[in-house]
């Protein structure tokens, strides 16, 4: 199977991933009853927000690697030896720094000191698999890739069932997770083309020009990444914060409403390669963004059949009758997201030709939702209607950018199908 066959079927993979995710929640909620449901969820939207730190070391890894020779070892590429001790480095700040902040999480989110120091062992073990996987997604892996996080979701499967049978609850879904992970971390490291020294220094030399290139994408894929995880993430804290008792009703609409998100992430990265190699022709351009329009008007049919005969019904058979309370955040969970999966295509568009203006737009975005979220919170409604005005209103604007941009006005300066601030 060649590298192009192997990269066009990462999205399905990819989807039937999300699928093993979902029946992981659904297991977690037949053995986590009441408000343990709602901590747990809690714990792993936080460190959905924190795995940014992983996130953007998997793709810096991934940049490096592919544009060195594939045949090396990552240490003997040029910056190998930052890339080996750059994942250490972060892990062990960010255990200080969560450490420090630990009386106000506990505080914060309602837990016990156990579950909180292993979800902090999670993320730790999360920033060093994405290294890996990192190194594998530069060389073109994919199917080693995808065997990686299969791994990771069949390991915490089996791991979560045994220890809930054992009797632990909440405690089980985290040490569970982190088995997952330390059996992907062992699988990334030995498929992955490394050495084993992590104090060799080859003595290159860096040009000042590769530290200004590296640190912009640094940057830019730390602010997508923090934004993504900060819009699917925020609300389900808020939640946990203000209403413990709605807490798990409300977890149980997200998995439902999240949907739209897996599935539409796994449609733009089909688009991303296209995307890359098209992106500064306006015309070419112009007919992807109609294209993701057409599909997403289908999924706008989609959301709408779903969230309002289909979810609500699979609530009991899925999940258990005493969460039918959900079905009341459904149907503006699948709004909320569709606008959501909108707005992250655009943001993917700027990043992949190169305009860095998005950035604005995403710090605007989330600081006005923090904003309404203090402002209104007296159900827990309050915050998907929030969420649905500014990402409808991000959705808006992009729209507008685009058609500006794209049809309407040629900037002095532009180059002939050229498409940059």
């Amino acid at each position: 199977m060649n590298n192009r066959v192997r990269s066009l079927m990462f999205p399905l993979f990819n989807v039937l991933l999300n699928g093993f995710n979902f029946f992981f929640h659904i297991a977690a909620s037949w053995y986590l009853t009441g408000q343990a449901y709602g901590q747990a969820n809690a714990l792993l939207a936080l460190f959905a927000l924190l795995s940014v730190l992983g996130l953007s070391i998997q793709l810096l890894t991934a940049k490096l690697v592919s544009k060195g020779d594939q045949k090396l070892a990552l240490r003997s590429l040029p910056l190998g030896s930052l890339l080996l001790k750059a994942p250490l480095v972060l892990t062990v700040l960010a255990m200080i720094i969560l450490l420090i902040f630990h009386p106000l999480l506990r505080s914060l989110l309602g837990v016990e000191s156990g579950p909180l120091f292993m979800l902090y062992g999670l993320i730790g073990l999360h920033i060093l698999v994405s290294s890996c996987r990192g190194d594998l997604q530069g060389r073109e892996r994919m199917l080693a890739l995808n065997v990686n996080y299969y791994i990771e979701v069949l390991g915490k499967l089996s791991l979560f069932f045994v220890l809930a049978a054992l009797g632990l609850k909440l405690e089980a879904l985290l040490l569970a997770s982190c088995g997952g992970m330390l059996l992907s971390l062992l699988h990334g490291w030995i498929v992955s083309a490394r050495g084993l020294s992590l104090f060799t220094y080859s003595g290159e030399h860096i040009p000042s020009g590769l530290w200004k290139s590296l640190g912009q994408d640094f940057t830019d894929s730390l602010m997508t990444n923090l934004f993504i995880l900060f819009c699917i993430s925020i609300d389900m804290l808020y939640v946990q914060h203000y209403f413990p008792e709605q807490a798990s009703s409300y977890a149980i609409a997200l998995k439902y409403s999240q949907l739209v998100y897996y599935v539409s992430y796994s449609l733009i990265a089909a688009f991303i390669p296209k995307i890359g190699a098209q992106g500064h022709d306006r015309q070419a351009l112009g007919k992807l963004i109609a294209v993701y329009a057409g599909l997403m008007a289908v999924a706008a049919i989609c959301v709408y059949v779903g969230t309002t005969f289909v979810f609500p019904s699979s609530i009991p058979i899925l999940f258990g009758a005493s969460y039918q309370s959900a079905e009341t955040y459904i149907p503006w969970g699948g709004w909320v997201y569709w606008l959501f999966s909108i707005v992250l295509f655009f943001v993917h568009v700027h990043v992949l030709v190169g305009r860095r203006k998005f950035m604005f737009s995403l710090m605007a975005g989330a600081a006005a939702l923090l904003v309404a979220f203090h402002i209104a919170h007296t159900d827990p409604v309050d915050f998907l209607l929030s969420e649905f005005i500014v990402y409808g209103a991000m959705a808006l604007y992009f729209v507008i950018d685009a058609y500006v941009h794209l049809f309407k006005i040629k900037i002095k300066g532009d180059l002939p199908h050229e498409y940059h601030t």
